[in-house]
């Protein structure tokens, strides 16, 4: 028998609260356009922004992401994906052809960019850690574009 989703599954939550994220990193990518550097370092300021802003929402999204996916919020969030991913390789690929940002693999960016402020923000979340997440956003955005440097580099 297939696993079914639990009755209480907060599929309109989880799906407006991704919907919501997305959309902010869309923004990130129109605001900086010319400048991939820049939006890098506010791709990470948001990541750990949105988190601290409602850790519960945060919560809900690492809990139920998969489920709704999963189950009854597949066709929708299948659809918000896509948009976002499309817009964001557009992106990169905008900001590689301009000679703004080394060539990179949208997987490797995305490792560099998102694996260590969800780390972060899961510690943060759990209590193990005294600052928040936006105290680190300057140097984990240092970071992160040093990772897309250096991974240019390496190709």
């Amino acid at each position: 028998m297939p696993d079914t989703p639990p009755p209480d599954l907060p599929v309109e939550e989880v799906l407006a609260a991704l919907t919501d994220y997305q959309q902010r990193t869309i923004d990130l990518y129109r605001m900086h356009a010319g400048d991939p550097e820049a939006c890098v370092k506010a791709l990470v300021r948001l990541h750990l922004g949105w988190t601290e802003e409602d850790p519960d929402r945060a919560k809900l999204v690492g809990r139920y992401r998969a489920p709704v996916m999963a189950g009854p919020g597949k066709e929708q969030l299948t659809a918000s994906n896509a948009a976002y991913f499309e817009a964001s390789k557009r992106w990169m690929r905008e900001s590689t052809e301009s000679g703004g940002m080394p060539s990179v693999s949208f997987n490797v960016l995305h490792a560099l960019v998102f694996a260590p402020t969800q780390e972060l923000c899961k510690h943060w979340l759990g209590g193990r850690l005294k600052k928040d997440p936006t105290e680190y956003a300057e140097a984990m955005g240092a970071a992160a574009w040093a990772g897309i440097v250096a991974a240019g580099a390496a190709r």
